[in-house]
């Protein structure tokens, strides 16, 4: 059974110029579901929280810049996914 999870980087080119003591980016994700409606409902309404932004583009001329993907995976054949989304995605 194919389930599904959406993936959401936000960076805000404006930071980069600023003095930090860390990354720039906030990553995201939905929650996993067999349906691909929810994830793709859980990425639009997060977009609209970022209405002057690129998406999936690597211009630094708007507030955002932010990258999306929705991977599916075959719950019998992979192992540990929760596992690896949070030691891939830092929050």
């Amino acid at each position: 059974m194919l389930k599904y999870v959406a993936l959401l980087r936000v960076d805000k080119p404006k930071l980069w110029g600023e003095w930090h003591s860390g990354p720039t980016e906030r990553y995201f994700k939905s929650s996993i579901e067999v349906d691909k409606e929810k994830v793709d409902k859980w990425l639009k309404d997060e977009l609209k929280k970022y209405p002057n932004a690129r998406i999936n583009d690597t211009m630094a001329d708007k507030d955002y810049i932010v990258h999306t993907s929705i991977i599916a995976f075959d719950e019998k054949e992979s192992s540990n996914v929760e596992t690896f989304l949070k030691m891939w995605i830092r929050y």
